[in-house]
C-alpha cells in the first residue's frame, strides 16, 4: 500500500481512511546510503494497513 502524505495538526490518532481511534503502529523505512544509518518513521493503521508520511526522520 502507498504511504499518504499528512501533515499533524493538533493531534492524529484517528484514521482518516477507515475510522479506527486508538492510534498507530509505526515502521522505519530505510532512506539513502550513507555511513549514518537514515529513516523515515511512517505511520501504520493497525485496522485497515494504510501507510501515513508525516515527516518523521531519524539517524542514528
Amino acid at each position: 500500500m502507498k504511504a499518504v502524505k499528512k501533515k499533524i495538526g493538533k493531534s492524529f490518532k484517528v484514521c482518516p481512511k477507515c475510522g479506527y481511534r486508538n492510534g498507530f503502529h509505526i515502521m522505519f523505512e530505510r532512506s539513502g546510503r550513507s555511513e549514518k544509518s537514515k529513516y523515515k518513521i511512517k505511520l501504520i493503521c493497525p485496522n485497515c494497513s494504510q501507510v501515513f508520511d508525516v515527516g518523521f526522520k531519524a539517524e542514528f
